[in-house]
């Protein structure tokens, strides 16, 4: 009995000897820009944060670097602790909250919340970003908690997302207050091949119409077909304006063209004479088919004031534009407009997301873009061509 109350002495001394667990003062936390010299810790952070979709040090290298990006780190005592990182969309106001963690024992004490609020701030201010997405797994019930808090609302979802194959929930939240927007919502549909945008927007203005409409690889390269005109710069062919406009005719919908030059499209780029005198061809045979149906063409050029009012009247408007403005490559690309407020025009881009892009199909959806910005973005070639096709309900 004595012998276990020795014991019992021992092990209170020694426990009295351990030391204190250290008391954690929020005061001493700073956010500031991530450094190159940070790349050891991030690492060291992303792997005790994250077990799926981990940020390599080569990641991390060029996203300090090189990405057009805001970059935040949490640091604490000389560690750091947690970090935010947000990718800015360039040529539209749209920032995409890439990738954001605090280590689990710094959490609770609002790091991510104060986190989160000097990002809004630099996107808005620095960037002149309107709104800020993100993506979430559904299983984060946390994380989601603490983003409709912080006023983010859900506006779409991505299945088949994370590198397990769970689906993404994508959030958003307008870090610039502006008069609240009308959405047409309009599914959002990816573009299977290089050359089909076009049919890509005709389908998800289809499907918007139809909820039964198919939008599949198969019906996409039907509209291709149809659309087509035969050859545009190299490779493949792309669809014109009247290929789009009569294939949504025949499947009995109501369509307008807005066209600010009565001239071959996309004619200029193509050095073949054989191939000029093809699309020639096939654009007089287009505007005979056009000629005999009922769908309206308007010699002009597609205004912010025309595209306000074909919304108001429910007509969907795919429009072309130049992706000169988003990636320095002077391409045709067809893109649907889905709303407009006091600043800027919304649209679905159906390009392609390749393994290597950081953006992400969440910067495809719902783009903002401001309306000056817009107007350049939708004139095509030195001529500055300007072509609309809008659809409305049959």
């Amino acid at each position: 009995m004595n012998s276990i109350f020795k014991g019992g002495q021992n092990l209170k001394k020694i426990n009295s000897s351990a030391p204190k667990p250290q008391v954690f003062k929020p005061e001493l936390v700073k956010i500031r820009k991530a450094r190159v010299s940070d790349l050891p810790k991030l690492v060291e952070l992303e792997n005790a944060c994250f077990d799926y979709d981990q940020l390599s040090r080569r990641n991390f290298h060029w996203m300090i670097k090189h990405a057009h990006s805001i970059f935040q780190v949490i640091e604490y005592e000389t560690k750091l602790i947690g970090y935010g990182l947000v990718l800015i969309n360039s040529g539209t106001s749209l920032a995409r909250l890439y990738s954001i963690c605090t280590l689990k024992k710094f959490q609770g004490h609002g790091l991510a919340s104060k986190l989160i609020a000097t990002l809004e701030t630099l996107a808005s201010d620095d960037e002149d970003c309107a709104y800020l997405r993100l993506e979430v797994r559904p299983d984060n019930k946390g994380a989601i908690k603490l983003y409709e808090k912080l006023g983010y609302r859900k506006f779409s979802k991505k299945d088949d997302y994370y590198e397990d194959g769970a689906p993404a929930l994508c959030y958003e939240k307008r870090i610039r207050v502006l008069k609240k927007k009308s959405r047409v919502e309009i599914p959002y549909y990816q573009q299977g091949t290089d050359f089909t945008c076009g049919p890509s927007c005709l389908m998800m203005a289809l499907k918007t119409f139809s909820p039964k409409f198919d939008m599949s690889l198969t019906t996409e390269l039907q509209l291709w077909r149809e659309a087509t005109t035969i050859f545009m710069t190299s490779g493949h062919g792309g669809c014109g304006p009247h290929g789009l406009a009569l294939s949504a005719w025949r499947r009995g919908y109501k369509v307008d063209m807005y066209l600010s030059h009565t001239s071959v499209l996309f004619i200029d780029t193509v050095r073949s004479l054989e191939k000029k005198k093809v699309i020639e061809l096939v654009h007089k045979d287009f505007e005979k088919k056009i000629s005999d149906t009922n769908i309206k063409v308007f010699r002009k050029r597609l205004t912010l004031v025309d595209v306000k009012e074909i919304l108001k009247k429910g007509g969907i408007p795919i429009v072309l534009i130049s992706t000169y403005h988003f990636d320095n490559n002077r391409v045709p690309h067809w893109v649907v407009i889905t709303a407009y407020d006091d600043d800027f025009i919304y649209i679905h881009d159906p390009d392609q997301v390749t393994p290597s892009d950081y953006e992400g199909v969440i910067n495809r959806v719902h783009i903002p873009i401001p309306d000056e910005q817009f107007l350049k973005v939708s004139r095509w070639g030195k001529d500055k061509v300007s072509a609309a096709v809008v659809i409305y309900k049959k």
